[in-house]
């Protein structure tokens, strides 16, 4: 996943600009002290809806600062996604010809490597990559092949990973890369999310959502009453906030354990995804993992 930041640089280059025109202005007549204001009005106005950016920019980040710090120094050029560890530890990216990781500590490793799609960390910190038609994970000195198939979504779970390829075949991987259960879902490429603990996941195709047992991928039986946008794992490992279609519609409360579900007011939330490891929810920030707020 990757993300974008808005066009702060340029709002404060305006807001120079604008600062510069009132002061050459100052000596005019007094009717024009009216846009003087404004353009003051304009500065303040910038200066305080810039602190969010400034407060949640990679680097400065309360959990990840300094893992984006060292991702920075290692791969300079346009980041494509990311991926954090279950437990915060280790963070990685990737761009069209490389993949960097840091953590935990002030390890760093940059690897050059072409094609990759997908990346995500396994329950024991292990990155592993959808690169070069070929499911691998990172040893260290090595990259292992794991599967001949090309995933366009990974995910880590309480025993190894779970790959989503563009046919929508999915995949469940023990940590030696044997095949614990598969199947075919209806639909093409969809999104993947792991809830807390890794034991449950969650795939959405075209507002369809399933969610599926990690390690057997037998389908949970959930009344969804409406196309998903969003959905949030929740700290309870069988529960996720989920957001429907079209805008305005309500949210609700699944419950994966009892296949209930409850109506709460509709939320209007970033997409963000809670770490398996840790009750700490993350979203891109310009190609770098960043916390976002709970649900």
């Amino acid at each position: 996943m990757s993300g974008r930041e808005s066009a702060v640089t340029t709002g404060r280059k305006g807001a120079r600009a604008s600062a510069r025109n009132t002061r050459a202005r100052s000596l005019r007549p007094w009717p024009l002290t009216f846009a003087t204001a404004v353009s003051l009005g304009l500065l303040v106005y910038i200066a305080t809806t810039s602190l969010p950016y400034l407060v949640s920019s990679p680097t400065t980040d309360p959990n990840f600062g300094a893992l984006n710090h060292c991702l920075a120094r290692a791969l300079p050029e346009a980041r494509l996604g990311w991926a954090v560890s279950p437990d915060a530890s280790r963070a990685a990216v990737f761009s069209p010809h490389a993949v960097a990781v840091c953590g935990p500590g002030d390890s760093t490793s940059l690897r050059k490597l072409a094609g990759t799609l997908a990346i995500a960390f396994d329950s024991d910190n292990h990155l592993w990559l959808s690169a070069g038609g070929r499911l691998l994970r990172d040893d260290g000195a090595t990259l292992s092949p794991m599967g001949d198939f090309a995933p366009m979504a990974l995910a880590g779970t309480a025993r190894g990973m779970l790959a989503l390829d563009a046919s929508g075949h999915l995949v469940s991987v023990d940590s030696s890369g044997t095949v614990l259960a598969q199947t075919l879902l209806p639909g093409n490429a969809g999104r993947l999310f792991v809830g807390a603990e890794g034991l449950l996941a969650a795939v959405l195709l075209d507002g369809h959502l399933g969610v599926y047992d990690t390690h057997t991928l037998a389908p949970r039986e959930l009344d969804i009453p409406c196309p998903v946008e969003s959905l949030w794992w929740l700290d309870s490992p069988d529960q996720m906030l989920i957001g429907c279609t079209p805008p305005g519609a309500p949210s609700y409360v699944l419950d994966a354990r009892t296949g209930t579900r409850r109506e709460v007011p509709a939320r209007h939330l970033a997409p963000a995804r809670r770490l398996s490891g840790r009750p700490l929810y993350v979203q891109g920030c310009d190609g770098f993992p960043c916390t976002a707020p709970p649900p």
